[in-house]
């Protein structure tokens, strides 16, 4: 037998016909940090703004924690009556601008920042009524903490964690992120308020990577950016009066750009979401992109069944016969432990999603070659009979990839 032929001798670097090395994951150099105590804040009077936010993570900033207690301590009247959003609507607005003070999320309030975490997609737990954390103490006679509260919101710059895509940069801090929030007015928060406005403290905890190594043990080259850097996710809010009957309507909020969750909340003009609940289009006659329909016919019982079955959120009525959010239980006083309730539905709100294409059509578990990519002068029509007139909420998730081509998703998939 011949002797084997020696081994080729490795190209040298820039050797004609030598493929480019291919660099390691971003997430291999790196780690995530959680750093808290950057923001502690307190408000004490209807409509105050809190100082603004600076943040200052030095490197990649996935997501900001806001803890939010809410403290009454010497309430005197006889009941305290919340408002049907409670607690979760103590602010009146909310909002994160970017380095040239364009928002990322919002501007709205508090509860709509509650919607986006429970429908966004984000976490395997999301519902902030559910968190071991939160309690509403009851508004009883007896109860001088009548509308204390607890409650955590997640202010997300991370689309998805498994590559990861968005991280916002924030290198040696030559430029910031600034969180922008302001307390709701009592008429807002209360129908019957306590004796004195409650105190509103609210400590910030930041969570971003750290710049990544150079190389990994062996010496191969990793990613110093999460990929395709430079794409950032917005949420935004717009709306629409709709009369009671037939509505034949084109939506114009956040047109232009490939749409990643779309939340419909509908409220009756002087009602509530409740009365929106009871007024949905049932069935919604259609809801058309384009040329094509997303959906027809669809019975108001088959949305509320897919959202309770896509998100785990089993305690509803989905005949809709109540009007009533399966999701509070008030506990007596401060410090007492609530029994669990499962997680509900959100009265008037229906969710459509683009972001459940990878595994077990769970939102959030998503490849990104299915979000919706819209163009500013896309057909986004909403046909449906309403019971009576109201206001049509449209809570729009959206996606600006790198670049600046509005309509390229191509690297947001790496190309696939």
């Amino acid at each position: 037998m011949p002797p084997a032929a020696p081994a080729a001798a490795p190209a040298k670097a820039g050797a004609k016909g030598q493929q480019p090395v291919r660099k390691r994951s971003f997430l291999v150099g790196t780690q995530e940090v959680i750093e808290g105590a950057d923001y502690d804040q307190t408000v004490s009077t209807y409509g105050g703004a809190f100082p603004n936010w600076a943040l200052t993570a030095t490197g990649w900033l996935k997501g900001i924690w806001l803890d939010v207690l809410i403290t009454e301590a010497a309430n005197a009247v006889a009941t305290v009556t919340f408002a049907e959003n409670y607690p979760f609507n103590i602010l009146g607005n909310i909002q994160l601008n970017d380095v040239n003070n364009e928002a990322i999320f919002g501007p709205f309030d508090s509860y709509t920042a509650m919607l986006t975490n429970k429908y966004g997609g984000y976490f395997n737990a999301e519902d902030p009524a559910t968190a071991a954390m939160y309690y509403r103490v009851a508004g009883t006679s007896t109860n001088a903490a009548a509308g204390s509260a607890h409650f955590s919101l997640w202010i997300p710059l991370e689309i998805v964690r498994r590559d990861p895509l968005g991280p916002v940069a924030s290198v040696n801090n030559t430029a910031s992120l600034t969180l922008i929030m302001s307390m709701n007015t009592s008429a807002n928060l209360f129908s019957a308020a306590p004796t004195n406005t409650p105190s509103v403290r609210i400590r910030g905890t930041q969570l971003f990577y750290w710049e990544p190594k150079k190389t990994d043990k062996a010496g191969r080259p990793i990613s110093q950016s999460p990929p395709a850097a430079g794409t950032t996710q917005y949420w935004t809010q717009g709306n629409l009066p709709l009369s009671g009957g037939t509505n034949n309507i084109q939506l114009g909020t956040a047109l232009g750009y490939p749409w990643r969750n779309y939340i419909f909340m509908l409220i009756r003009t002087a009602g509530t979401r409740a009365n929106g609940e009871l007024d949905w289009p049932d069935p919604l006659i259609g809801l058309k992109f384009e040329a094509n329909m997303l959906y027809s016919q669809y019975q108001k019982v088959q949305w509320n069944q897919r959202m309770a079955r896509d998100y785990g959120y089993r305690n509803t009525n989905l005949q809709q016969t109540t009007t009533t959010d399966a999701r509070f239980v008030d506990v007596a006083a401060v410090g007492t432990q609530a029994s669990f309730i499962e997680p509900g539905l959100e009265d008037g709100v229906k969710v459509v999603n683009w972001n459940q294409d990878f595994a077990f059509q769970k939102p959030g578990s998503e490849t990104r070659r299915t979000y919706l990519v819209t163009s500013p002068g896309s057909n986004w029509i909403f046909n449906g009979s309403l019971g009576n007139a109201g206001t049509l909420y449209s809570i729009v998730n959206y996606v600006a990839p790198a670049g600046g081509n509005k309509g390229d998703t191509a690297s947001l998939t790496g190309g696939q």
